[in-house]
């Protein structure tokens, strides 16, 4: 029995710190995705290609959490980077976990596929549909802030790669938040106010900047601005800043302009579609048409679905300088 799962990629965060209630987090995802697929076998044991530790305990725990009594082999997409704040972790993590319910035939809700992930380590919000928040250490507090705004954004690398687990392990969970700033946030989507989304997400970049400092923050903010941008958003535990934009057209103006500044700049859809997963019949066959898809959503139905391959990458390359 085999499952196949693919999870969006994220720029960032919106918001991520800790408030009176604990920590929390509310992710960007964007139209860039990984895949993951998974064996279910009867011989005992997890095997992970290539060997990811986070991966590995993920399997382990999907076997166990499914009631599999056998062993799983999983072979990771690697399409995301790792180290940069785009979710590849949770790419790796949250796929291992959909794939394997999907080969073993069991439903997946949210709050389970929370709880599971952050066994492993601090999880984003990118394998659910829509905009949440969570406790992104112990998969608490979660609350569906509505469907992400129609946006793009252009992202800039500033170097290097962050380990999450020792980010948090040296800095925490993330900032200290001001009362209401999940709440605030909360609204904004609920209106579709985008310039108030960027507005918040600029105010938790900035905080993050005495946490993790971000070489490309003051070009970010100057770009923004001239690109008529709606606001920054920012890794908290990774490399990447992006500006967010109410249209392509004033992304790749945006990415332009960080190029001038001397940064390699790509642009992206922002999209949250969740997670989506599929039983597989076998290794070298494709998928059977009409077969249900696993999409991971809060109710944890197993509604018709997208099949592994479908959803379209409209990512664009990054911008020569």
């Amino acid at each position: 029995m085999r499952g196949r799962a693919r999870v969006p990629a994220t720029c960032g965060e919106l918001l991520q710190g800790v408030d009176d209630r604990g920590p929390v987090l509310v992710s960007l995802p964007i139209d860039r995705w990984g895949g993951v697929e998974v064996a279910l076998v009867d011989e005992p044991g997890v095997r992970v290609e290539p060997d990811r530790p986070r991966a590995t305990a993920a399997l382990r725990v999907a076997v166990d959490a499914c009631g599999w009594g056998g062993g799983a082999r999983a072979w990771l997409g690697g399409e995301v980077p790792a180290g940069h704040g785009l979710g590849s972790s949770t790419v790796d993590v949250a796929g291992v976990l959909c794939a394997t319910f999907a080969a073993a035939g069991r439903p997946l809700g949210a709050v389970e596929l929370m709880r599971l992930a952050t066994a492993v380590e601090p999880t984003d919000t990118s394998p659910l549909p829509g905009l949440w928040a969570v406790d992104h250490t112990a998969g608490g507090r979660l609350r569906r802030l509505g469907p992400a705004p129609g946006a793009w954004v252009a992202s800039v690398d500033g170097g290097g790669t962050v380990d999450t687990l020792e980010m948090h392990a040296r800095a925490g969970a993330g900032p200290p938040l001001p009362a209401g700033e999940v709440e605030a946030l909360a609204a904004a989507v609920a209106a579709a106010d985008l310039d108030a989304i960027g507005a918040l997400a600029t105010a938790s970049a900035r905080r993050n900047q005495e946490r993790l400092p971000h070489p490309a923050f003051d070009d970010a903010l100057a770009v923004c601005a001239l690109a008529s941008g709606a606001g920054v958003c920012a890794a908290h535990s990774g490399t990447v800043l992006g500006v967010l934009c109410a249209s392509e057209e004033r992304a790749e103006d945006a990415a332009a302009q960080l190029c001038d500044r001397g940064w390699q700049a790509r642009v992206d859809r922002v999209s949250a579609p969740g997670a989506t997963a599929e039983p597989r019949y076998n290794r070298a066959s494709p998928w059977r048409h009409g077969q249900l898809a696993q999409l991971v959503r809060a109710r944890g139905s197993h509604p018709r679905g997208r099949g592994f391959e479908s959803p379209a990458d409209h990512h664009r390359p990054p911008t020569a300088c």
